[in-house]
Order: structure tokens, then C-alpha cells, then sequence
């Protein structure tokens, strides 16, 4: 079992925020809405958001206003290995770099999200603030992936409440669209998700099952879909 780092995270999680918000406010036209459906949240905190570009886990941070309490943030991501075939970031992606900035990978190989997962469910039943991508990874055509189910497995397993989070958009974003402002992106944070209306009754009855973890994952995406249509 691994112990979560809290202050490099939170130190570099928050020189991150001010590059990049100087970053966006000069060169992409980003926008934040929804700030409001964080007010009063208590860990622990799951923010779960769709997956555009890599260029999302560097807004994540810029959703949080710089005081919150709801940081440092974990995120849930690959193991090193799962890198290697992306070129120069196979480098760079994933282990220590990944740690020091709050990035976590999963146990893999296991089949069992107690296990890949243990981890952050420690580090949300401490009332930390937990990202994750419920697709598990970034669209390859702009379009949503089926949702997996280790958000739900967290969501049952800390009773965290979710927080949706619809990214609209990084999606192929140039070079040249980035540094001459062609392209705005909104960003909407959505109202808190609480677990019982993620898991129907019946459920708890029987035991949950992988296809309970993925609908209520589903259930999640399906708010973020509804998010990004309202743009």
C-alpha cells in the first residue's frame, strides 16, 4: 500500500494552476461555469470529467478556486508501462514524475477493483479529493467511450459524493489554434452526484456486481453528456 504525498502535490498542483491559468487566459479562450455546485462539498470528493486531450488534467486543477480546502487532488491514472508505446511521454509519463504532481496509477493485471483500486479508496476515506476519467482513457473521434466501473467501485466503496465535470473542448487541439485563440473551452462543473442515487436498492439486496460499478459510472457520463449539450 502506497502513502499519498500531500505537500509536493499541493506545491506543484498550485504553481501548475497559476502557469496555466496565465497560459489560458492568454492563449486559449477558457471559460469556467459552475463554480457554485462546489460551495459547501465536503470530502470526500470524486471529480469525474470526460476525457478530451491530454490538456485535461492541466485545466482539472483551474475548476477549484486557489483557496479551496478540496486540494491537493489524486489522480487516477496508468500504470507506467501502459506509456511506453506514446513516443518521447513514455519518458516522462507515469511513476515518480506522475507522483510528485499527484498522479497515482492503479494496480493492473488484477481484475479486482479492491485491489487496483485500494489505494484511493484509502486516500477518499481520509477525505481527500479523488480525479478521475470514468472512460479510463481519451477519446480517439471526439465521441465518449463506454464508461468503466472503477468510479462507481469508489463511489460505493467511500460513499464519496461524484462531482461531474464536462470538458467541451481539447479535442484535437493545434498547435496554431492554441497560440492564436481560435478555440474556446468551456468547462462546466455539474451538481454534486451523491452515491444513493447512483445505486438503486435492488442492488445493495443481491451485491454488486462489475455491470452495477459500470452503470453507475454510465449514470455519471450520462450527466456530463447532458452537461455538454447545454453549451
Amino acid at each position: 500500500m502506497r502513502s499519498f504525498h500531500y505537500y509536493s502535490p499541493i506545491i506543484f498542483q498550485k504553481i501548475g494552476y497559476v502557469v496555466f491559468f496565465i497560459l489560458y487566459k492568454i492563449f486559449v479562450r477558457i471559460e469556467i461555469r459552475g463554480r457554485e455546485n462546489l460551495l459547501g462539498l465536503t470530502g470526500p470528493i470524486i471529480l469525474a470529467s470526460n476525457h478530451t486531450c491530454e490538456l485535461d488534467v492541466t485545466a482539472m486543477p483551474q475548476v477549484l478556486p486557489f483557496f479551496s480546502p478540496m486540494w491537493p487532488i489524486y489522480y487516477v491514472a496508468k500504470p507506467k508501462e501502459k506509456y511506453k508505446t506514446i513516443g518521447w511521454r513514455g519518458y516522462i509519463y507515469g511513476g515518480a514524475f506522475f507522483s510528485v504532481l499527484g498522479g497515482y496509477s492503479v494496480y493492473s493485471g488484477y481484475k479486482d477493483y479492491s485491489v487496483s483500486l485500494a489505494d484511493f479508496v484509502v486516500a477518499l476515506k481520509s477525505g481527500s479529493t479523488v480525479q478521475i476519467f470514468p472512460e479510463g482513457k481519451c477519446t480517439r473521434d471526439g465521441h465518449m467511450n463506454p464508461a468503466r466501473g472503477g468510479l462507481g467501485f469508489l463511489a460505493h466503496a467511500t460513499q464519496a459524493t461524484v462531482v461531474p465535470i464536462a470538458i467541451d473542448t481539447f479535442f484535437h487541439m493545434s498547435w496554431r489554434e492554441f497560440f492564436t485563440r481560435q478555440r474556446k473551452v468551456i468547462i462546466t462543473i455539474g451538481k454534486p452526484i451523491f452515491p444513493q442515487e447512483l445505486f438503486p436498492q435492488e442492488p445493495f439486496l443481491r451485491g454488486l456486481s462489475v455491470s452495477d460499478y459500470q452503470s453507475a459510472s454510465q449514470n455519471v457520463l450520462d450527466h456530463i453528456k447532458i452537461l455538454l449539450a447545454g453549451h
